[in-house]
């Protein structure tokens, strides 16, 4: 039996199923996507009691001045975001690409990019976050900049996993499994430009504690090993949604001058700040439903 026929045995079926609606979904107009997006999120959002208490938890740690009705219509928004992204991940797969050229994409600092991503000599990183929009951009970036990587997490359902890379490769170049790292250098050596988000929390595996809004979370360490092992440029950038969802908004700023520093904390520590004014801005557009605190030093209680 082939991969792709083993994809059609009876536990695929749901999944396949939501594919093909995916995939025809995909041809209404995008502003009608978007609206159905905020519709489901505030559907879904009374049955999500878990992921409620995770999200609160985070909004009280980065904005402890905030009252507890402020943060409850906030978490309401950050769930009409997700909601949404969802939508967006479906677009980014499998819009066909004259429909999505019509989306609106405004980029603010792009040359910062461009500039290193156009220089033979020079490999580019191009440090992300997890902002809920990410799918659209990362497939704005890929379609308009080649050649062009993302480094990204393995994901356990083999047909999901086969379906979100066999995508994603329409419009990047590869897509470049985290723990592969030696494939990761290989092509910042070979001078490409990879695209890295490391603001989630994968245990204690390379990584150390670091203030995130003030509170200490488990921080990678990769992006300055990453750095020093191939001398690329960090180019910080984050993206966000238009609030009226007439497009998005790309923001790359200028390359990080003297880094690695030689000390990963402050290293980290400067991403962390970088991204903490970022989600100052949009703060219902950062994935807030991710256990960033979860790992905890030796001796520290449990945040969730």
């Amino acid at each position: 039996m082939t991969e792709k026929s083993h994809f059609y045995a009876p536990k695929y079926w749901g999944l396949q199923l939501f594919f093909l609606f995916a995939r025809l979904f995909v041809r209404l107009p995008y502003r009608w996507q978007m609206r159905f997006g905020v519709r489901l999120g505030r559907m879904i959002y009374p049955f999500l009691r878990r992921r409620k208490h995770i999200t609160m938890i985070n909004l009280k740690i980065a904005f402890p001045n905030k009252s507890t009705h402020e943060l409850t219509v906030l978490c309401k928004k950050c769930f009409d975001s997700i909601a949404v992204s969802g939508i967006e991940t479906m677009i980014a797969w499998f819009m066909p690409k004259h429909q999505f050229q019509k989306i609106k994409i405004d980029t603010h600092g792009m040359e910062h990019f461009e500039n290193v991503h156009n220089d033979p000599r020079k490999g580019a990183l191009m440090l992300g976050s997890h902002f809920t929009c990410m799918e659209i951009i990362g497939r704005y970036i890929g379609e308009n900049y080649s050649p062009f990587y993302l480094v990204y997490q393995k994901h356990k359902n083999t047909l999901f996993e086969h379906t979100m890379t066999t995508a994603r490769e329409k419009y990047v170049t590869q897509c470049l499994q985290r723990k592969n790292v030696v494939s990761i250098v290989k092509m910042l050596k070979r001078n490409a430009s990879v695209w890295y988000a490391p603001d989630q929390d994968f245990g204690a595996e390379r990584s150390i504690f670091v203030p995130f809004f003030s509170k200490t979370c488990s921080t990678l360490v990769a992006t300055s090993w990453l750095a020093e092992k191939t001398s690329a440029k960090v180019i910080p950038c984050y993206y966000t949604r238009k609030v009226d969802f007439s497009g998005y908004d790309i923001y790359v700023l200028p390359v990080l001058e003297n880094f690695p520093s030689g000390d990963d904390y402050q290293d980290a520590l400067r991403y962390h700040q970088i991204l903490e004014k970022a989600i100052c801005e949009f703060p219902d557009q950062y994935l807030w439903q991710h256990r960033r605190y979860k790992s905890r030093p030796p001796g520290e209680e449990g945040v969730y």
